[in-house]
């Protein structure tokens, strides 16, 4: 079986639509690079508020670490904060200024109110959670049951 021979506008078409082909292909992939590309860049810039929105959701309910919370603004924050030891204590702060806050109102920063049961308790014994889903504001418990006692009766 012999093959016939391409006219020269056959030809041209053929290239044509080879050629038609080949730019889609190159256009979706070096499109799909770049979009890529965008959101990476994107996720390295952002990544720490991106944490920090997520942890605001994920630890509702949760024992939130010491280390993510500064005791003077009683907020949760978007780095680790500096652990820092007063009256044989630790405290954890986002930076300097908030712990010579402590010290020189230690009364009136270091004690809180448990929001469930009234007492008075130090904040470096105390266990951590938010106070509201997606907010950074953080409570205080003086234990366990207390913690979860709080999350049950704001579930209701």
């Amino acid at each position: 079986m012999s093959k016939r021979k391409l006219t020269k506008k056959e030809l041209l078409e053929k290239k044509v639509i080879e050629d038609r082909k080949f730019n889609r292909t190159l256009l979706i992939s070096f499109g799909s690079f770049f979009i890529l590309a965008i959101f990476f860049n994107i996720f390295i810039v952002f990544r720490y508020d991106t944490k920090f929105v997520y942890r605001k959701y994920a630890l509702y309910g949760k024992e939130v670490p010491t280390e993510l919370v500064c005791m003077n603004g009683d907020k949760l924050l978007n780095h680790k904060s500096l652990k820092l030891s007063y009256k044989g204590k630790d405290y954890f702060f986002c930076n300097r200024d908030c712990y010579e806050h402590l010290v020189n109102h230690y009364k009136e920063d270091a004690f809180i109110p448990d929001p469930f049961s009234g007492d008075t308790i130090c904040k470096a014994n105390a266990l951590l959670g938010l106070k509201n889903k997606g907010e950074p504001e953080i409570v205080y418990f003086q234990n366990r049951k207390t913690f979860n006692q709080y999350y049950k009766s704001k579930n209701k």
